[in-house]
């Protein structure tokens, strides 16, 4: 069987992303257009990828009818500055959860960050650090000494 019948590069014309398998509208290099194309993504793990994204479309036996997409990018959106061994989850925004060298980083951009849990949050470490102004709604606990004003 060739090749070529089974692996085909392609990009997104349409998606359908209320289900719980996507499905993607994909036009196939050479043109054929394909609909209902099922998007498989890793478990834990989505995205709702833009009109002209590429995609990688398996044709399951070499049929073009029973064809799978198992890849989706987009190289519009994609960071370049990455060093070996490091994992970025990005959106088109320039929004980041970052895993670098030098540590974790979670970039909003001008986007808020928001932690929620009905539960507690620790944060496990010798120094936390605030660089902008703090606001509490609720009480303060300090097991050690408070100090203001840098002193």
């Amino acid at each position: 069987m060739n090749l070529t019948a089974l692996i085909n590069r392609a990009t997104l014309s349409a998606k359908n992303g209320a289900r719980k398998l996507r499905t993607l509208q994909i036009q196939l290099l050479g043109g054929d257009i394909r609909e209902s194309v099922e998007h498989f993504e890793p478990y834990g793990f989505t995205s709702e990828p833009h009109v002209g994204a590429e995609a990688i479309g398996l044709a399951l036996g070499g049929d073009r009818d029973q064809t799978l997409a198992v890849v989706v990018t987009d190289r519009r959106y994609r960071p370049t500055d990455l060093k070996d061994g490091e994992v970025c989850v990005f959106d088109d925004l320039g929004r980041k959860v970052y895993l670098s060298r030098d540590g974790i980083r979670v970039e909003g951009v001008a986007s808020p960050v928001t932690v929620s849990t009905s539960a507690s949050v620790t944060v496990d470490a010798p120094l936390t650090k605030c660089t902008g102004n703090l606001e509490v709604g609720g009480n303060i606990v300090a097991k050690g000494d408070i100090k203001d004003k840098g002193g």
